[in-house]
């Protein structure tokens, strides 16, 4: 059978257009591949640019704590040197202790007005950016949890969701510590994000309970071990009387009152939510502190104990990042606000 003239140049017809439309298609197809690969090149420049103006602001942040608690440390010292100098000139002039009282109040309140000044200009404004906090907290699990995730046998995807949760409670508490600091929230809810079980009771449906437990005792290590280094850093600002292995023996004993259940176990907030207590804790842990090493140490390092003490009056310390280097050394950083603006 053969096909007719016109059905012949039909089906050529159509068979050109097919092969012309393919053509088209395949072009188009390859257009449009070159500009997915092109805008995921500008999206991973993006994220990039955005992660690396995070760090910057980060290490913004950090430089203005940094000011911040030099001049707290600053502000304790002259107080302290002020109580020495009114026993000298006390007798010489009545009036010096009126004198004395009106300079500390006006030491106080400039405390007060730095953190009032670091709350608006940028000191905590970090804990009210979604992207900084999450890289924190980012940057904290990956430093400060690794270690324990290692202990639990866990597969990648057991892994990965256990990371996300960590990530996700340490997200949601800078946060909140921001809200903290503003006085936003109630003594329960502070009690609750910030109390000494807080990461425990929040993760406890993604762990067993002996997981719990000992993600507990991971926890509380991790934080001793944090305000050994910051206290340890101080000690060396405040005299040298204490060194060597009676530093070693000092610290151990602050740590265990400094951690103590009569201190709520150091947690940022008492057991009734409140900063204010929590300072106040702190200081009597120093006061329990000081009565354990008097029978052991010289008049010197009393001395020095006790000018470490002063150093802590009128300031909280809050630890933001504590990771492990691969030495085994404790990387922390931290800012320092004055008591005077504690929100409750």
């Amino acid at each position: 059978m053969k096909l007719k003239p016109t059905l012949i140049v039909a089906l050529s017809l159509i068979i050109s257009g097919l092969s012309y439309t393919t053509f088209l298609l395949q072009s188009a197809n390859s257009r449009l591949e070159d500009q997915l690969e092109t805008a995921l090149g500008y999206r991973q420049q993006l994220q990039e640019q955005s992660e690396l103006n995070i760090r910057h602001r980060l290490d913004f942040e950090s430089q203005l704590e940094s000011l911040e608690e030099d001049l707290l440390i600053s502000s304790s010292q002259l107080i302290s040197l002020s109580n020495e100098l009114a026993e000298a000139k006390l007798q010489a002039n009545p009036d010096y202790e009126a004198l004395l009282a009106q300079a500390r109040r006006e030491v106080i309140t400039a405390n007060g007005r730095l953190v009032e000044r670091g709350r608006s200009s940028g000191g905590f404004s970090v804990f009210s950016d979604p992207a900084s906090t999450r890289k924190m907290a980012e940057d904290r699990v990956a430093g400060q949890y690794l270690s324990y995730f290692e202990t639990l046998a866990l597969n990648p995807t057991e892994m990965d969701s256990m990371y996300e949760a960590f990530v996700d409670f340490s997200d949601e508490r800078y946060q909140m510590l921001g809200q903290l600091i503003a006085g936003n929230l109630t003594a329960d809810q502070a009690a609750i994000i910030f109390g000494p079980n807080a990461l425990v009771d929040n993760l406890k449906d993604n762990l067993t309970s002996e997981q719990a437990d000992e993600l507990g005792a991971y926890d509380l290590m991790m934080n001793q071990d944090a305000f050994r280094q910051v206290y340890a850093g101080i000690f060396g600002q405040v005299g040298d009387a204490i060194s060597g292995q009676i530093q070693d023996y000092v610290m151990d004993v602050i740590i265990d009152e400094l951690f103590s259940e009569e201190n709520n176990y150091g947690a940022l907030v008492a057991d009734n939510g409140s900063m204010t207590s929590a300072y106040i804790d702190k200081l009597d842990s120093f006061d329990r502190a000081r009565e354990r090493l008097e029978p052991n140490l010289t008049a010197e390092q009393l001395s020095q104990f006790d000018r470490f003490a002063e150093s802590q009056f009128g300031t909280v310390d809050v630890v933001l990042e504590a990771n492990t280097d691969g030495e085994g050394k404790v990387q922390m950083r931290n800012m320092r606000i004055s008591s005077e603006s504690l929100p409750n």
